[in-house]
């Protein structure tokens, strides 16, 4: 076989004519547009399917939320939102805002000492609801406070108390709470508490001293012979002497530095 009867790589003889070399010419470039029809009518339906979730996305009810500026983020019932601004492309597709968890602090209901909180007093001790709540100026003294206990017809104290290593001292005949027992059975079981505060001075300094409260207690507080109102701040000075119910006992407030009780 010649070389005029060779087949070219489009399948025709390499004898034909110029108009069957067009004619193959023309097919090539009928198949290219049919090519680029084909990849245009793609990319037209993917536009239309992109038009038509868009359009689905703007008809989507959302919840309603506060004002805000500009394009911040909106604020709802349970703090900052963290739902997307207008300038942010994230898009959630499976579920919507109102299906995302939300933190919520869990109830503690364990005990932290004296203390702690309750729905009356603000105060739970050892399982025991307490009568008083700590005021916010409530301070440790730098001061060493004591109690020097004498009892009747004794010259001399029976007892000493360090009262000065934390902002108050609960005084009651209940033992498991009381941080000063009083055995006498007229006293209460909270009868009263010995509490510090820091106030302003003149000077505008702050100032911190004794203050006695008595918790409503059946047969009362004495200061220095004389029954306090229940339930109302008597601020202590050196030398007061202090008495509960029908005990004979008096507590006596000095310093550490006091040279003499008597």
């Amino acid at each position: 076989m010649t070389d005029r009867s060779k087949k070219t790589r489009w399948g025709s003889s390499a004898e034909t004519s110029n108009n069957s070399s067009i004619s193959d010419e023309a097919a090539l470039q009928a198949l290219l547009s049919s090519a680029q029809a084909h990849k245009d009518q793609r990319q037209r339906e993917t536009e239309a399917a992109r038009r038509r979730f868009d359009e689905k996305r703007k008809k989507r009810p959302r919840e309603e939320t506060s004002k805000t500026n500009g394009n911040e983020a909106k604020d709802d019932y349970y703090g900052p939102a963290s739902r997307a601004t207008k300038d942010d492309n994230s898009h959630s597709d499976n579920k919507n805002d109102e299906d995302a968890p939300i933190d919520k602090q869990k109830a503690n209901f364990g005990l932290s000492g004296a203390l702690t909180k309750d729905s009356r007093t603000g105060n739970v001790y050892k399982g025991v609801l307490l009568k008083f709540q700590e005021p916010p100026e409530a301070r440790t003294p730098n001061t060493l406070w004591r109690f020097y206990v004498f009892k009747e017809n004794n010259p001399d104290p029976i007892e000493t108390l360090h009262v000065s290593k934390q902002s108050a001292f609960l005084i009651g005949r209940n033992a498991e709470i009381a941080d000063i027992v009083v055995h006498h059975p007229s006293c209460s079981s909270q009868h009263a508490v010995l509490q510090y505060r820091a106030l302003p001075r003149e000077d505008g300094r702050l100032h911190c001293q004794p203050y006695l409260l008595d918790l409503e207690s059946t047969n009362g507080t004495f200061l220095n012979g004389v029954r306090i109102d229940a339930a109302r701040y008597y601020q202590l000075k050196k030398g007061d002497v202090l008495k509960f119910g029908a005990s004979t006992r008096e507590y006596v407030l000095l310093t550490a530095n006091t040279k003499s009780v008597k």
